[in-house]
């Protein structure tokens, strides 16, 4: 639609109401308001123009003052679903204005004090429709919608010729040029709010990536943390039988070496992965990794920091490190999500070994205080998901019905599935 003649066809013709944008953001607003404000509108704009028409036309043109009103109040009710028919019905009650005001009665219908020119109420509904679709064409289509605008403001100018001279003319031209001006800014700006939150969903969506990425590498390095331990204590103990056990045969003796050199390796090649995910200025980590025996000290170090905790936890002998870990950092996030999103409730958590596996439920109510603003970026419930991935069971987070919120995990337990 790059030439005039191609748009202008668009315009009158082949174009749609679907070829055009949704409307903006602010017409969404209230049922009641819209009809509030649109009969309110109708009802003075229908009065305006019956009382300027019949005195215009005289009594005998009332089939032709009702065919001119319905034009003019039908596009207002049509620009939000259907925009470019809302235009060409207002240009069409615009062209049955400007052959209208060739014929004046020879009398006068109404007295002096309402207007003689009906022309400037039959505009009034048309300006802002022209404006409004101009906001929702897309590149190439306001051209044409601008050329019929441009065409009836000079032939309305021609027909007040007798009556006011240019001045018509060059008021009409302005109008619709400004009306024209404030359409073309309307679409700029709702563009330009369409690219910033294209723009913000990007930069969300990097986030999450980039968070879930980060997670994953603490992740790998706890998991080097645990594997590196046990390998460490295979090398040594293979290395040291055959002092510590008595009688070890030569062939023994090689095949512990083997051993341990298989697991030096190992743990060799797993520094190395772990390293492309460290970052490059982090200090590696020499602290012993957490796990269910360190649950009380974290939810007493909580309980200091006000928040009211419901425990009941229990420790079992047979759940693996790298579990215990991953049930560690996950009460971790939990409890750190109730205290920033549901400050001043009581949080219940509960830890049991069942059958199926180890069992996770943190619950907390609705909030009692307005929750202070965080600069978080939400990515702890993304970091429970991703250790429950690596050590395999099932969780559901969600709010609850009274307005607080729920964390249940179940972490497999090696050996329990296929027990």
């Amino acid at each position: 639609m790059d030439s005039f003649g191609a748009s202008l066809g668009w315009a009158l013709l082949t174009g749609r109401d679907a070829d055009l944008e949704p409307p903006a953001a602010w017409w969404r607003v209230p049922v009641w308001i819209k009809a509030v404000l649109a009969g309110s509108s109708l009802a003075i704009l229908v009065g305006l123009t019956y009382g300027t028409w019949a005195r215009y036309l005289g009594g005998a043109s009332v089939p032709l003052i009702f065919f001119l009103l319905i034009l003019q109040i039908l596009p207002p009710l049509l620009v939000v679903k259907r925009p470019l028919t809302a235009v060409r019905v207002a240009a069409a009650g615009m062209v049955g204005a400007i052959i209208a005001i060739l014929f004046p009665a020879d009398y006068a219908l109404f007295g002096p004090t309402l207007s003689d020119w009906p022309l400037q109420v039959q505009v009034l509904p048309y300006l802002p429709v022209l404006a409004l679709t101009l906001a929702r064409t897309k590149p190439g289509q306001g051209k044409g919608i601008s050329i019929i605008a441009v065409t009836l403001a000079v032939a309305v100018g021609i027909a007040q010729l007798p009556r006011a001279g240019t001045k018509t003319l060059v008021w009409s031209l302005l109008v619709v040029a400004a009306t024209i001006v404030a359409g073309y800014g309307m679409q700029q700006r709702r563009r330009a709010l369409e690219q910033a939150d294209a723009a913000e969903r990007t930069t969300v969506e990097e986030r999450t990536k980039r968070a879930t990425l980060q997670e994953r590498a603490l992740i790998a390095r706890e998991l080097h943390d645990i594997i590196g331990h046990h390998l460490s204590l295979i090398a040594l103990r293979t290395d040291s039988a055959r002092y510590r056990v008595p009688d070890v045969s030569e062939a023994a003796a090689e095949e512990f070496h083997a051993i341990g050199v298989a697991a030096r390796e190992a743990l060799d090649e797993a520094r190395r992965l772990v390293g492309v995910l460290r970052d490059a200025d982090a200090e590696p980590e020499h602290e012993p990794q957490p796990g269910l025996a360190e649950v009380p000290t974290l939810i007493e170090g909580c309980r200091a920091s006000g928040i009211e905790i419901r425990a009941d936890i229990s420790s079992e002998d047979d759940v693996p490190a790298l579990v215990e870990l991953a049930a560690y950092r996950i009460l971790q996030e939990a409890l750190s999500n109730a205290a920033r999103h549901s400050p001043g409730s009581t949080v219940d958590v509960t830890v049991r070994r069942e059958p199926d596996g180890l069992a996770i439920l943190v619950e907390n109510g609705p909030p009692s205080r307005p929750a202070a603003p965080t600069a978080g970026d939400g990515t702890g419930l993304a970091g429970i998901a991703e250790r429950v991935t690596l050590i395999g069971g099932t969780h559901e987070t969600g709010p609850r019905a009274d307005g607080g919120f729920r964390v249940a995990v179940k972490l497999d337990l090696p050996g329990v599935r296929d027990a």
